[in-house]
């Protein structure tokens, strides 16, 4: 009697299932090891370059800038202030110029990308920087803003420390297989600061901190 031989159809299953099981896994480890470990370094990397372009962008337009040059003070005759305001020609073209600087110096960033070593990429820290290196170039330079706000300090009798900061944040946009997301960083950089003698008036200490062009409402 002749035996049965199994249909030739139903071969195909078992090497699909095994495939099945090998990218379900390769994906399950890619979402769980290696995409954090990418993102992680990633954002790191742009939050580091950031601060370093806000940093060299602003020691640099600030080597010859002076208080006078942003705030403009008006005194009455007891020599008590009735009036301060951020000169706001002068403070549009500083932050005009660092936001520039800034950009610019992201753009390359964009150029360059990040190199991220395999070892770093398993997510295996034993293995972190070890092997041959993959090149992410999918970042992409959001907004880069600008506001100025103020701090007032007690700076001794009847005497106020005013300093005068300007708050710059930078977008960044980071686009990886299965994922897009923003990386927003930023930084409060102190522009200058004096020492004002005389009353400062209460409505211009309470809008202390907060990003304006007008320092007195």
């Amino acid at each position: 009697m002749a035996k049965c031989k199994p249909k030739r159809r139903w071969r195909w299953v078992k090497p699909v299932v095994i495939l099945l099981i090998i990218a379900g896994f390769c994906i399950w480890y890619y979402l769980a090891n290696i995409a954090p470990a990418v993102n992680t370094v990633i954002e790191e990397t742009v939050r580091a370059q950031v601060s370093k372009a806000i940093d060299d962008m602003t020691d640099n337009e600030l080597q010859n800038v002076q208080y006078d040059d942003f705030v403009i003070t008006r005194f009455d005759e007891g020599g008590n202030i009735t009036l301060m305001q951020i000169n706001s020609i002068n403070a549009d073209i500083f932050a005009r110029k660092v936001t520039a600087g800034i950009r610019e110096e992201m753009k390359k960033f964009e150029k360059e990308g990040i190199s991220i070593n395999l070892g770093t990429m398993s997510g295996i820290s034993f293995l972190s920087g070890i092997g041959p290196s993959i090149e992410f170039t999918a970042i992409n330079l959001g907004v880069v803003d600008a506001a100025f706000f103020s701090e007032f300090l007690s700076g001794g009798v009847n005497q106020t420390l005013h300093r005068l900061y300007m708050r710059i944040e930078v977008d960044m946009s980071v686009t990886l297989p299965g994922k897009n997301y923003k990386i927003k960083n930023g930084s409060d950089v102190m522009i200058c600061e004096s020492v004002i003698s005389g009353k400062v008036p209460d409505s211009l200490l309470a809008v202390s901190g907060t990003p304006t062009g007008d320092l007195l409402p």
